[in-house]
């Protein structure tokens, strides 16, 4: 899919909105959006989830980053910083002055050709949830698909998460066991796909492309003329056979371990 400015834009909106949402309404996570940047923290120890994203040049970049730096530094937390492509001037060399370390790239992935149908997988039954044991297994499974610590998925995915406006949650059931989990936020006409996680004992078995299809077609009924997602290098194999492309990334970088 080739994308312009605009597109960009809401996918780029959809990303830091809907993390942003999930955090800020978890009971440990804070969301600060400012004009450059936006500062996403889950309050648990993975940087996968706790997130400076970049949305624009800024005058002063190291003012910038002193103020992220002292964020984190004062919770104790680990963080990564992802750069919106066309940004990265005057934020790169002063990274790397700093000690940051460029890591793998966050993979963007766009599907245009929207489902007609529902997926559908033998053994897997999908269920919205929004009944509280439904929930509980949604926080336990994705929780142990994206290796949080243990017992954090209550404090991540809490009942104001799973109540969102224009956010749907889904857990998929294989021998009556959750065994995957999927979420739509939509913002716009952008269907956001995130927490797509299944448990180790359940890969392999298309569960993972199932779900991913079904948080799409939700984003369908809701108006929704396209979806984006990020990707994980065990994710992208999954979304290119749905049919997502990968129109650009995220620069990624790490701190060093003194910050």
């Amino acid at each position: 899919m080739a994308l312009d400015t605009k597109q960009q834009h809401l996918i780029d909106h959809n990303y830091l909105l809907s993390m942003g949402l999930l955090m800020s309404n978890s009971v440990l996570g804070e969301f600060h959006d400012s004009y450059d940047i936006g500062i996403i923290n889950s309050g648990v120890r993975n940087r996968l989830f706790n997130i400076v994203f970049i949305k624009r040049r800024a005058a002063k970049p190291e003012a910038v980053i002193r103020r992220w730096e002292r964020f984190f530094e004062s919770r104790g937390l680990p963080f990564r910083v992802s750069i919106t492509p066309g940004f990265e001037d005057g934020y790169v060399s002063l990274l790397e002055e700093r000690g940051y370390k460029q890591i793998e790239p966050e993979t963007v992935m766009v599907l245009s050709d929207l489902p007609e149908r529902a997926g559908w997988q033998a053994g897997l039954i999908v269920k919205k949830v929004v009944k509280p044991d439904e929930l509980a297994h949604f926080q336990e499974t994705a929780a142990k698909g994206f290796s949080l610590p243990e017992g954090s998925g209550p404090f991540v995915i809490t009942e104001q998460v799973r109540d969102l406006p224009d956010a749907d949650l889904f857990i998929g059931y294989a021998d009556g066991l959750p065994a995957s989990t999927s979420m739509l936020i939509k913002t716009g006409h952008v269907a956001g796909i995130y927490w797509v996680a299944t448990l180790k004992e359940y890969r392999g078995r298309g569960f993972g492309e199932a779900m991913t299809r079904h948080a799409v077609l939700a984003g369908m009924g809701k108006g929704c003329t396209f979806a984006s997602l990020q990707a994980t290098a065990m994710g992208r194999p999954v979304y290119e056979r749905i049919g997502f492309s990968n129109p650009y990334n995220y620069r990624v970088y790490a701190p060093s371990e003194k910050l």
